[in-house]
C-alpha cells in the first residue's frame, strides 16, 4: 500500500510539540509512512491570531514536528473541516455567523451541545472567505502533496432559510453537497495538491459518481466487519464501497479505530475486507483525546502498522509486538483475548433510570473483571513508557467495567425500590466501592496528565468534568437511596434494532385521582447493547411515584424510529398491566401491539435515515402514544 498512515487530533486536546515528536517515532518504529494531523481551528495564522494559544499551535510550533517528521522519512498530512466539525469556530465571535443554525433552525441529531451547531452554511460567502484563506494559510506549513478536507457528519446541513431557499429552487440537499465537495476540491487543487475526504454521508447524499476520480475517498469503520461494513448513520445503509469504488475509478483507503484497550476485532476484520479489493493505503484514526490519552492505543499503533506492512502472518508475531510495547508476555496474552466496544454508553443515572441486566453484558463484566489484577501487577511491575501504556489501559477498562458495575447497581436499587429485599446498607456498600474504583482511576489519570501534558490545559475542562460528574452522581444516588421507603417502577420492554439513530423520550404519568400529568423522564431510550453492534429487545425500568397510574404518554423523537413491546407498572405491592393504547400524535403504528406481553411491536417514529436528511424537522415532530393501565 501506498500510505499507511497514523492519525492524531491535536484539535480537541492540544499536545506539546515533545509528545507529537515521541508520537512520530512511535509510528515510524512501528511501519507507518504517514502522520496525519486532525487540525480543525488548532492554528493560530494572520487571520486567527485570536485563537487561544492554550487550545492552538504557532506556525512555529507546527514547522516543529513537521520537519522532524519529515527528517525521519514521514510525509505529514493536514487534516480540515470546512462544512461539520466547525463548533470551534464558532465559538468565536468573529465566526458565529457562519454557523447553519444562527437563525435557529433545528439541529438533526442534536450530537453536540453547540447552541450554534456543528456546521457551517454553505449559502454565506463567508463561510467560504474563511475557511479557504485559513485552509490555505496552514497549508504553507505542510508539504504533502495531500491535503484532508474532512467533509463527514454534517448532520445539520442546509436546514437554514437561505439554504431551504435553494431547495424549493429544486436543488436537493445532495446537490448542494456535491457543490461544497467541489468547492473543496477546486481549492486544493488551487494549491496543486490532491484531496482525500471522508465518505460517510454518501450514505445520505450518493454522489460518488459525480465526483472527480483524483479525490481520496477515506472510508472509516470503528465496528465487527462481517462480509461488508455496516452503515454509520440511522437506517445503517449498506453498501459494498469498495467494490462500488473500484467500478468508478476512485482510488480509496479503509481507516480503523484505536480502540483505547488495544482491542484488534476492528483492524482484523476491515483490513480482511479491505484485502479483497484495491485501497491505496489504511489509515489507523484516534480522536478526542481531552480526558485520557493515546498510551492505551500503542500496542494496537503497533500491531497494525506492522499487520498493514505484511509483519504479521501468524498469531505468535501478534503476541510478540504486544510483548515488546506492554514488557510482559502474560500482559501481552490477556489484552489479545479482551474485546470490548470502540464505544460503551450505559446509563448512569440509575436511581431514575436502569436497564436490565443481560448475557453480554455479565460475560464482558466478568471478564474485565478476571483481566484486571493481571493488568495492576503488570503495571506495577513495567517502567517507563510500558509502565504508562499498561496503566492507561488499566484505566480504560476499568472505566468500562464500573460503568458496568453501576448498571448492574442500577438493577438492584430498583429490586429495592419494588420489593425491598435489597438492604440499604448492601447498596451504600456498592456505591462506595464505585467511588473509590474511580477515585483510583482518576490519580491515575492525573500522574499522566502531570507527565505527558504538564501545563496544558485540558480542553474544555473534560477531565475534571469526567471524574466531577460521576462523582456527584454517585453521591446523589446514595442520597436517593438514603431517603426512599419504595418508589413505583414503570418497565418499558422495548426494541433497537438500529442502535445508530438517537432516539428520545419523554414519559409523563397522570396518577389515579390526581388533576395533572407529572414527568417521570426525559432523555435517551437507547441500550447500552448499540456499542456492542446488538440490537434487538431489552428492558428499561423508570422510577415513579408509589401510587397507582391511570395512564403513561409515551413520546419520541429525534433522528431514528423506535419499536416499543410492552409496558408493566409496579407500585405498592401491586402490578399493572396495559388495558388500552391510543395514538395521539406523529407516526405511530400497531400500537395495540402494546397490550400483548409478548414478541409483538408498535412502531414509533421513522427509521428513514435518508428522510431525515432531507427533512431535519422530522426530528422534532413527536410521536406520541397513551397508555391506560388495569
Amino acid at each position: 500500500m501506498e500510505l499507511i498512515c497514523l492519525q492524531i487530533d491535536i484539535a480537541r486536546q492540544k499536545e506539546s510539540v515533545e509528545y507529537i515528536k515521541s508520537y512520530i517515532d512511535f509510528a515510524k518504529s512501528s511501519g507507518y509512512n504517514t502522520l496525519i494531523v486532525y487540525l480543525e481551528n488548532a492554528v493560530r495564522t494572520e487571520d486567527t491570531a485570536f485563537f487561544k494559544e492554550e487550545e492552538s499551535y504557532s506556525p512555529e510550533e507546527i514547522s516543529l514536528f513537521v520537519d522532524y517528521a519529515e527528517e525521519r522519512g514521514m510525509d505529514v498530512i493536514p487534516a480540515f473541516e470546512n462544512l461539520g466539525h466547525l463548533e470551534q469556530f464558532m465559538k468565536y465571535p468573529q465566526f458565529a455567523d457562519i454557523s447553519e443554525c444562527i437563525d435557529g433552525a433545528s439541529v438533526g441529531r442534536e450530537l453536540y451541545p453547540f447552541a450554534l451547531g456543528t456546521c457551517g452554511c454553505t449559502s454565506n460567502p463567508r463561510l467560504y472567505e474563511i475557511t479557504d484563506k485559513y485552509i490555505t494559510d496552514v497549508c504553507k506549513l505542510f508539504h504533502s502533496k495531500y491535503v484532508h478536507m474532512g467533509l463527514d457528519e454534517p448532520f445539520d446541513f442546509a436546514v437554514c432559510a437561505r439554504c431551504r431557499a435553494e431547495t424549493e429552487k429544486g436543488k436537493t440537499k445532495a446537490d448542494l453537497f456535491y457543490e461544497h465537495v467541489m468547492h473543496s476540491y477546486e481549492l486544493v487543487k488551487s494549491m496543486g495538491k490532491t484531496m482525500l475526504m471522508w465518505d460517510d454521508f454518501f450514505e445520505y447524499a450518493d454522489i460518488a459518481d459525480r465526483l472527480p476520480r483524483d479525490i481520496v475517498l477515506c472510508d472509516w469503520n470503528y465496528n465487527f466487519v462481517a462480509d461488508i461494513p455496516s452503515g454509520h448513520w440511522t437506517n445503517r445503509i449498506r453498501k459494498d464501497w469498495f467494490d462500488y469504488y473500484d467500478r468508478l475509478g476512485f482510488r480509496y483507503m479503509f481507516c480503523a479505530y484505536a480502540n483505547g484497550g488495544s482491542c484488534t476485532y476492528n483492524v482484523d476484520t476491515l483490513t480482511e475486507y479491505a484485502e479483497k479489493y484495491h485501497p491505496m493505503g489504511a489509515i489507523l484514526t484516534s480522536w478526542e483525546k481531552s480526558d485520557c490519552f493515546y498510551l492505551g492505543t500503542y500496542p494496537l499503533i503497533a500491531y497494525a502498522g506492522k499487520k498493514w506492512n505484511g509483519e504479521i502472518g501468524s498469531e505468535q508475531d501478534c503476541l510478540a509486538v504486544y510483548r515488546d510495547v506492554v514488557g510482559s508476555e502474560t500482559c501481552a496474552e490477556k489484552l489479545l483475548t479482551l474485546q470490548t466496544p470502540s464505544f460503551y454508553g450505559g446509563y448512569t443515572d440509575v436511581d431514575e433510570v436502569c436497564e436490565n441486566d443481560n448475557l453480554t453484558k455479565t460475560v464482558l463484566r466478568n471478564g474485565i473483571y478476571a483481566s484486571l489484577p493481571v493488568l495492576k501487577r503488570s503495571a506495577a511491575k513495567a517502567r517507563g513508557l510500558q509502565k504508562d501504556v499498561v496503566t492507561d489501559i488499566y484505566d480504560y477498562y476499568s472505566w468500562i467495567f464500573l460503568g458496568l458495575r453501576l448498571e448492574k447497581l442500577g438493577t438492584k436499587i430498583f429490586d429495592f425500590y419494588e420489593t425491598n429485599t435489597v438492604k440499604k446498607e448492601y447498596l451504600y456498600k456498592r456505591i462506595d466501592a464505585l467511588i473509590c474504583g474511580y477515585a483510583e482511576l482518576e490519580k491515575n489519570e492525573r500522574f499522566l496528565w502531570e507527565k505527558y501534558r504538564r501545563g496544558i490545559i485540558s480542553r474544555d475542562n473534560a477531565l475534571d468534568k469526567k471524574y466531577g460528574d460521576i462523582r456527584n452522581k454517585l453521591l446523589r444516588i446514595r442520597a436517593s437511596v438514603e431517603k426512599s421507603e419504595g418508589e413505583g417502577v414503570l418497565y418499558a420492554d422495548l426494541m433497537l434494532h438500529d442502535g445508530f439513530g438517537t432516539p428520545r423520550v419523554e414519559i409523563r404519568c397522570k396518577y389515579d385521582g390526581e388533576r395533572n400529568e407529572k414527568q417521570i423522564y426525559k432523555g435517551g431510550i437507547k441500550s447500552s447493547m448499540a456499542g456492542f453492534e446488538s440490537g434487538g429487545c431489552y428492558t428499561l425500568r423508570f422510577r415513579t411515584e408509589n401510587k397507582k397510574p391511570e395512564y403513561i404518554i409515551f413520546s419520541l423523537w429525534g433522528e431514528s424510529a423506535l419499536y416499543p413491546m410492552h409496558f408493566r407498572y409496579s407500585y405498592n405491592d401491586k402490578k399493572a398491566v396495559v388495558r388500552k393504547a391510543e395514538r395521539l400524535s406523529g407516526h405511530v403504528e400497531n400500537e395495540k401491539n402494546l397490550l400483548y406481553n409478548d414478541t409483538r411491536f408498535a412502531t414509533m417514529g421513522y427509521d428513514d435515515g435518508i428522510m431525515h436528511f432531507n427533512n431535519v424537522a422530522l426530528s422534532k415532530e413527536r410521536s406520541r402514544v397513551k397508555i391506560f393501565f388495569e
